[in-house]
């Protein structure tokens, strides 16, 4: 999304390091970590859809990984998650969080090429 709006993924302002990755897309998510992924692990979790065993042994580098059918389950909640509508400032409508996401990049893209100052995303509730 960032490459739609005219930005270099590769240049990120809180993630970085000598290996080339697209930081700015890691930055970008960042405030949507909790509402959507922390949020979703802690309801798979507490309501036992994913348990110990669905996870695999670590691996010589110390990977943990989820299991086959542990990670379509996680794929398939997380697709309904990003799917959940909810309210946006720049937009009269509910929109979906992936649509929140290119609406906050639109909100970047304006803070760094207009130096306007970029408002967060806050989920109320």
């Amino acid at each position: 999304m960032s490459l739609a709006e005219g930005l270099n993924p590769y240049l990120g302002n809180l993630h970085g390091a000598e290996r080339p990755k697209a930081y700015l897309a890691f930055d970008l998510m960042e405030e949507f970590r909790s509402p959507i992924v922390d949020t979703l692990v802690m309801k798979l979790v507490n309501q036992k859809m994913l348990r110990p065993t669905d996870f695999t042994w670590p691996t010589e580098t110390g990977g943990v990984y989820l299991a086959e059918p542990a990670r379509r389950l996680f794929l398939k909640q997380f697709e309904e998650r990003i799917s959940l509508k909810l309210a946006h400032p720049d937009v009269k409508e509910q929109v979906s969080y992936r649509r929140a996401i290119q609406l906050q990049i639109q909100r970047y893209t304006k803070a760094v090429l207009g130096n306007v100052p970029y408002e967060t995303f806050e989920r109320v509730i």
